[in-house]
């Protein structure tokens, strides 16, 4: 099969960087010009390899353009995720220094937040996580003389590591996270805010290493400093296929390019799918590349969508200096009777409304004027299938997807209350996006040599919903395989492609038996 795309026809600069990429030879050849793609680009020109990026859009566009920007190292029940999400976050923060924080990373920290016992007891299991236990553990605090407060400048990298005193995990960063149970402990934190969240909640579980940036900024920095070390781009083009050697090995990319009939050959030892939605497509191209090894089982990937609305919040209700705030408890939306009865009798995804609703709706304060609010909540569009070659624009639930996740976070914060009318209708002005998160069914990242494809196909995708905070070490990750440098011990082997040639692996994932990467 192809990948071939409509392009308009190249200008005359675009030729002359097609014809020079004809003419030249590259240690790699990246697929996706996403946020995974620029970073494997990166990684892979700052260790010295000559690099080709290649996809047939914008760099940085598509679903890499529509995140919540945001990042942590907060991943309870994955000691690999939790180790990789460490180096990413000392990646970030290392790009960070080097562009004197163009890309604006701060620490507000995640807030997780619940009212009810069940959620109190699920926030104590990070107590004895064995992967926040490698990075600094978990502190508990149980009444209000801890004297601790939230602060919304909280430093970072090497100033976070002489504020914590040397202690703790991560190059003494202090702990991965602290617990504050009963309303007293979390009020004496809160404190320093203004009040604006619900007064019941009696468990607030902050997770320490984390906040948000500009992630296009950071991705342009990325790219430039590629650019720097020498690494090109050929932007409109698609990989259509792979040339192979008698032996298997890559030894050619052939590229579809806007007004040319035929496939641009540009030699080269290594192709990387980087292709995010779409690397199961990508995918099955390589696995139908020609050579020893070639086929293999599909890879199970999954696209999901992703929404987010952008409220303007003229209400105030939120602090612009708060943190991400995440309600853990499960909610049953404020509906009449009548309304409740009329969602039942539609059924289908509207029957599922009028019922306890999963948690895990958050929000955090949107840079910029007026003041505004992203939110989100996953559950919304948990029903909504994506094929596997998925659309270019998500299908979104729009402003349904915004006012039942305005309903929902006013549990958390009362105050967004106010822009419900008496009738429960949304009178807030609200935008939505949206696009897809490519994952596993184990949730965690494929990074690696391509499980069935010929030698010199590699694989950095399934970020899920953490590709912008993952795409550091990821891109490094992919970076070793390709360049043959040592391999992390901690999470490398943990997510090569081929696990899921395993039959056994499979079972073990569906049965439950094997651990799932923590997703809000």
């Amino acid at each position: 099969s192809t990948m071939r795309a409509s392009f308009p026809p190249l200008s005359r600069g675009a030729r002359t960087l097609a014809s020079e990429a004809g003419r030249r030879s590259y240690d790699a050849v990246v697929c996706g010009a996403g946020i995974a793609g620029v970073s494997c680009a990166h990684y892979l020109a700052r260790s010295g390899a000559s690099v080709l990026l290649v996809d047939s859009r914008p760099p940085l566009s598509h679903t890499s353009s529509l995140s919540t920007e945001c990042y942590r190292n907060f991943f309870p029940g994955s000691v690999p995720l939790t180790a990789f999400m460490q180096r990413s976050v000392d990646l970030l923060e290392a790009r960070a220094a080097e562009c004197d924080n163009a890309f604006g990373l701060n620490r507000r920290g995640y807030w997780f937040l619940s009212a009810s016992e069940e959620g109190a007891a699920q926030h104590a299991l990070a107590l004895s996580d064995p992967g926040l236990a490698s990075c600094g553990g978990v502190s508990h605090f149980s009444d209000a003389s801890h004297g601790l407060r939230y602060r919304h400048d909280a430093p970072t990298g090497a100033a976070a590591a002489a504020a914590a005193g040397g202690g703790g995990g991560g190059g003494g960063d202090g702990p991965a996270a602290m617990l504050f149970s009963g309303r007293e402990a979390v009020q004496a934190y809160v404190g320093s805010l203004p009040p604006f969240l619900a007064a019941d909640a009696s468990s607030l579980l902050v997770a320490s290493r984390a906040g948000w940036m500009s992630a296009q900024q950071m991705g342009m920095e990325l790219l430039s400093k590629a650019r720097d070390a020498g690494a090109a781009t050929l932007i409109p083009s698609s990989l259509q296929g792979v040339r192979t050697a008698s032996d298997g090995q890559v030894e050619a990319a052939l590229l579809s390019v806007p007004g040319e009939s035929e496939p641009l050959e540009v030699r080269t030892g290594a192709v990387v799918n980087a292709a995010g939605p779409y690397a199961g497509v990508v995918d099955a191209l390589l696995r139908g590349g020609g050579g020893e090894g070639g086929g293999g089982r599909e890879l199970p990937l999954q696209n999901e969508v992703h929404a987010k609305a952008v409220l303007r919040d003229d209400l105030s209700a939120v602090p612009g200096d708060a943190p991400m705030v995440v309600w853990t408890d499960p909610v049953t939306l404020p509906w009449s009777e009548e309304e409740a009865e009329a969602l039942l009798e539609i059924g289908g995804f509207e029957a599922s409304l009028a019922g306890s609703l999963p948690g895990g709706f958050h929000l955090r304060p949107y840079p910029g004027k007026p003041h505004s609010l992203l939110m989100l909540w996953e559950a919304i569009h948990a029903d909504v299938a994506v094929p596997r070659e998925p659309p270019e624009e998500a299908e979104l639930r729009g402003s349904l997807f915004a006012e039942l996740t305005l309903r929902a976070l006013s549990r958390a914060v009362p105050a967004l209350g106010g822009y419900l009318g008496e009738d429960g209708s949304m009178t807030a002005n609200v935008s939505v996006d949206g696009g897809y998160y490519s994952k596993a069914p184990d949730n965690l990242p494929l990074i690696g040599p391509a499980a069935g494809g010929p030698r010199g196909a590699y694989m950095c995708a399934g970020l899920s919903g953490y590709g912008i905070m993952a795409a550091n070490a990821a891109g490094e990750l992919l970076a070793k395989h390709v360049t043959g440098a040592p391999l992390p011990e901690a999470y490398a082997a943990g997510f090569l492609p081929e696990r899921w040639e395993s039959e056994e692996y499979r079972r073990g994932v569906e049965s439950g038996a094997v651990g799932k990467g923590f997703q809000i």
